[in-house]
């Protein structure tokens, strides 16, 4: 869209998707990140909250290390999610930094975790902690994956090429 365009001449004015030939909708690549991250934030919520559940039936060692394995999963889920989910397009230069802002966070994450749970350490079965831990990181990643990677999902940028 040039600068003296008409909005009506813009697809997101129109409010709806334009259908490409093959007739998959067609999406901004913003559309597509902010779809995966709703994606990955139902999912690892979902899973976080499963792991929750299974460690409380089982008890004892059982939920305390369900509950560090689901509680840091959330937060890692979140962050996952948060990047996705950020307005990168609106700093272009910043965009690249989005995938090593998320890695930060993560890292700063389990540091956080195994400083903060080291108290709880004889409490919690680390079976229960790393196994919910890793069926969140696991379903994240994978509806990730899946999210970005579907070849229905035709992404256009949403810049002109007016300068």
């Amino acid at each position: 869209m040039s600068a003296g365009g008409s909005r009506a001449t813009d697809p997101r004015a129109a409010g709806s998707k334009r259908r490409s030939a093959s007739g998959s909708a067609v999406r901004t690549h913003q559309e597509v990140f902010r779809l995966a991250a709703v994606r990955v934030g139902l999912v690892g919520g979902a899973l976080a909250a499963l792991g929750l559940a299974a460690g409380h039936l089982a008890g004892g060692r059982a939920w305390v290390g369900a509950a560090w394995g689901a509680g840091a999963g959330a937060l890692l889920t979140a962050i996952t999610a948060a990047v996705l989910a950020a307005p990168w397009d609106r700093v272009p230069r910043l965009g690249s930094s989005g995938a090593m802002l998320s890695f930060i966070g993560k890292i700063i994450v389990m540091i956080g975790v195994v400083v903060l749970a080291r108290p709880y350490k004889s409490a919690m079965s680390p079976v229960w902690f790393l196994g919910t831990l890793a069926v969140v990181l696991l379903g994240v990643a994978a509806i990730e994956i899946v999210s970005l990677a579907n070849r229905r999902s035709l992404t256009v940028d949403s810049r002109s090429d007016d300068g």
